[in-house]
């Protein structure tokens, strides 16, 4: 089965989440892409701790992403939004394939994953323009995946967004599920955020954003092509189902995947 891997950025919410960091698909070695994306963000509803609101705001960001094969086990990400020319938080992450398995064509494997996000620049948390809270966390993850003869996978993640500052921590979970074509690839996905503790809007006592505890649920899907052998693009969509100090964020995001390779072939 050729493992068509499409990971990319994707930025929702004033308070900042991403889907898509890690998966579980492995550059081999040598191997760089670098995804870069443009994304605009409509919400008309925010959820001022579980109660919606009115709350209008329209964002457009650029997502920067990185992935590069150290060796065919160990992989290393980066990824970055911008909005209004203002970087946000950086994450980096180094997985690793811990487990792989393979039987009738079919491949499980295991990969835990590292990741530190740091904020790249003081942007301003107390706007609706903001998409972090200037969080510095610890965000240790693991992968599960089946991919099928038949060029189908499922996938689950669960892990924990560790603050080391004043902003709560956070369990995260996700779910997907795709299916490679030739080169065109398709996914669903699920993505789950439970924030342990903070305060909520509107409940009194609240002296920054940055002390609100952020949940969310929302879904979503992927669309990718790859064209030739050095690039491909990519649409896709997501929506908030319901949230905690998060707005009903409607997402479209599009843009184009760069391949390298950065040793000779043998």
């Amino acid at each position: 089965m050729k493992a068509v891997c499409l990971s990319f950025f994707l930025c929702l919410s004033c308070l900042g989440f991403t889907q898509g960091n890690i998966d579980g698909f492995f550059k081999p070695k040598g191997d760089l892409e670098i995804a870069i994306s443009g994304t605009y963000v409509y919400s008309r509803i925010y959820f001022a701790g579980i109660s919606p609101i009115f709350y209008k705001r329209d964002q457009s960001i650029i997502g920067l992403y990185g992935v590069y094969g150290l060796s065919d086990k160990w992989n290393l990400i980066a990824s970055l939004p911008v909005i209004n020319f203002t970087p946000q938080d950086l994450a980096l992450y180094a997985k690793y394939k811990l487990y792989e398995s393979k039987f009738n064509a079919c491949e499980v494997t295991l990969a835990p994953a590292f990741g530190v996000s740091v904020p790249a620049w003081n942007y301003n948390t107390e706007s609706g323009q903001a998409i972090g809270q200037q969080a510095v966390t610890v965000q240790p993850k693991l992968v599960m995946q089946f991919k099928h003869a038949r060029n189908w996978f499922v996938q689950a993640q669960t892990g924990y967004n560790y603050s080391i500052n004043s902003v709560p921590s956070a369990y995260v979970a996700s779910a997907k599920a795709g299916f490679i074509y030739k080169k065109w690839y398709f996914d669903v996905w699920y993505d789950y955020q439970l924030s342990i503790g903070g305060k909520d809007y509107g409940a009194g006592g609240l002296e920054s954003f940055r002390e609100l505890g952020v949940s969310y649920e929302r879904v979503g899907g992927v669309v990718y092509a790859s064209i030739g052998d050095r690039w491909g693009g990519f649409l896709s969509l997501s929506t908030v189902l319901s949230g905690r100090n998060s707005s009903d964020s409607n997402t479209f995001n599009g843009g184009v995947v760069l391949k390298f390779k950065t040793t000779k072939e043998k």
